[in-house]
């Protein structure tokens, strides 16, 4: 008998890590999440975990999706390697997903009526965000261009021209005070392993994957390299 489908999903964007396991036609069979400084010490006992709640084992995977950023550098590096070490020993396909459009998802789910632009806005560290808007109705929120990298008092100037708009993720909680009086925040947690999921499932019954050498995370800014002190 062939064993059912099973698609594990994560992203490690932000401080809180979060993983779940979907079956074949989308639903969440197994989730579970932490929050620390840094996520090498957990993201795997937290795949374990899901894996166990759901009575699965890795060897039954059908893919595995991953949250591509922006969002934080060691965060992103942890997910992703963690992602790729699954997939090269299961073979299952790899799929990357803006961790951007996982929350702009989130946000819909919470979306109060009237809106008409969803804004995740995730922490960049060093006073900035990582942002984009999409449009949203009733039934479907767009896709999101390319993000931007900006202050949040540049955020707050550019949202402050989209009617309906409504800003949330982490980086709008610790930015709130620049962004609030001018815009409109909710509280959402995110990016889920649910948007994830949604992004990452659909792209799979296409057939489609991503290079399992080749991928790397949308780090949003070049990295901070120190050129070695001369002795």
């Amino acid at each position: 008998m062939t064993a059912p489908k099973r698609v594990l999903c994560l992203d490690t964007s932000t401080p809180t890590a979060r993983v779940a396991l979907f079956d074949g036609a989308g639903q969440a069979l197994a989730g579970a999440e932490a929050t620390a400084e840094r996520h090498s010490q957990h993201v795997l006992k937290l795949v374990d975990d899901v894996l166990r709640s759901a009575g699965a084992r890795p060897e039954m995977l059908a893919g595995i999706a991953c949250g591509a950023g922006p969002g934080s550098f060691t965060g992103l590096r942890v997910g992703l390697a963690v992602a790729k070490g699954l997939a090269l020993a299961t073979g299952a396909p790899l799929l990357l997903v803006s961790s951007l459009q996982a929350l702009a998802l989130d946000i819909a789910r919470r979306a109060p009526p009237g809106t008409r632009f969803v804004v995740p806005c995730i922490d960049a560290g060093k006073g900035e965000v990582y942002a984009f808007a999409c449009a949203f109705d009733a039934s479907a929120v767009a896709a999101g261009g390319e993000p931007w990298r900006l202050t949040p008092e540049a955020l707050a100037s550019r949202v402050a021209e989209l009617p309906g708009a409504i800003v949330a993720g982490n980086g709008a909680d610790r930015h709130a005070a620049a962004l609030g009086p001018r815009l409109t925040l909710i509280s959402v947690e995110g990016p889920s392993a649910l948007s994830i999921g949604a992004l990452a499932l659909p792209r799979l019954a296409r057939g489609e994957s991503d290079d399992l050498e080749k991928s790397v995370p949308a780090y949003g800014r070049p990295p901070d390299i120190t050129k070695p002190k001369s002795a």
